[in-house]
């Protein structure tokens, strides 16, 4: 009777240090904040001129006393979603040779092409195909998002993570307001560009006397200078110099982006000008509300058709649920409205 109760202990004594031992790889992936990439960024085999762009670090946990060296393989894919929609699933796919973790262990894309990390790598060929006819000829790959999917196996888990960056490849800045040679900006207007990027820095100067150009005016010290998320900045009332009646003044906007290997590059609109007049309209609460029409969207289409048709103007005073509101506030809320039209349920003519 004794010697059944004898081996059942074995098997238990013996099974409990083999599970707690089991590895367990977590994946931490970190990359570069880019707005950009080029055909031979994502090239990490053949890129003649690789730049850092991601870091995948690999760390074994669950293991007792010393980590145990682990053999694993990582794969990478690249999956592709344009800005037009088009998809391209696993439009590359990279593989290592076996490797071991002990402890833990880090790739960056850079050290992907070593001879004793790499494995095998493809790229699909519609895939490249298309991205090619995009980025001709300057190279750069089309706007859209680009999703690295992770898999490290040590057999018989598999493991995953992903990461990913969203191209913008902003590649024009263009100034709407004030119109060049304007003299009939207010105190405070609302500056306005289109650009595709997600930053923009803003610069306005005093054109001084005897300054012959916008372009000679940009050459001194600033009014303001201001990075802004959006494409557009309200001149502010407080905490600047004051823009004043009957001067002239210059500005610019910068469309700032990043690039691979950290770098941060900007794209610098045409200089414009413009006069102040004190007597002048408000055109910036005009453009407010255009603004907000838009950020309002079709469901209030009619709303701002009946401002239209009754030849309504903006006096400079908004009131929001019978509180005035400044006009810093109010380009605030049409951020917030641009962000989640659905959280407006109701709005009236005041």
């Amino acid at each position: 009777m004794r010697t059944p109760l004898l081996l059942i202990a074995i098997v238990v004594a013996t099974a409990l240090p083999l599970y707690a031992q089991a590895p367990t790889i977590d994946i931490i992936a970190s990359a570069a904040p880019v707005d950009m990439l080029t055909l031979q960024d994502v090239d990490f085999i053949n890129s003649t001129s690789p730049k850092w762009l991601f870091t995948i670090d690999l760390r074994v946990r669950g293991a007792v006393g010393n980590a145990p060296s682990v053999r694993a393989v990582m794969r990478l894919f690249m999956d592709v979603t344009l800005a037009n929609n088009e998809s391209f699933p696993s439009a590359s796919h990279y593989e290592t040779a076996p490797f071991d973790i002990q402890g833990s262990r880090s790739f960056t894309n850079l050290d992907l092409r070593k001879q004793d990390i790499y494995g095998n790598y493809g790229m699909d060929p519609t895939a490249k195909k298309r991205f090619e006819e995009i980025a001709l000829p300057s190279g750069v790959l089309p706007a859209g998002v680009y999703t690295f999917r992770i898999e490290v196996e040590s057999s018989p888990t598999i493991w995953h993570a992903s990461f990913k960056f969203v191209l913008s490849n902003p590649s024009r800045i263009e100034l709407v307001f004030p119109l060049d040679n304007d003299h009939t900006v207010g105190q405070f207007p609302l500056f306005q560009w289109n650009y595709d990027g997600p930053r923009a820095r803003i610069s306005v100067f005093e054109r001084l006397p005897g300054q012959s150009s916008p372009e000679e005016a940009t050459s001194g010290i600033p009014h303001v200078i201001a990075e802004v998320t959006g494409n557009s900045f309200l001149y502010p009332s407080a905490g600047v110099r004051l823009l004043e009646p009957g001067k002239s003044y210059a500005w610019f906007v910068e469309g700032l982006y990043g690039a691979a290997g950290g770098s941060s590059r900007s794209l610098r609109s045409p200089i414009r000008s413009f006069t102040v007049n004190a007597g002048a309209t408000n055109p910036a609460m005009q453009s407010l509300l255009d603004e907000l029409e838009k950020a309002l969207g079709p469901k209030y289409k009619a709303l701002f058709e009946r401002i239209r048709a009754e030849a309504l103007s903006p006096t400079g005073q908004v009131r929001l649920n019978g509180a005035t509101v400044t006009t810093s506030e109010l380009v605030k809320l049409i951020a917030q409205l641009r962000d989640n039209p659905a959280s407006v349920i109701d709005a009236d003519i005041e």
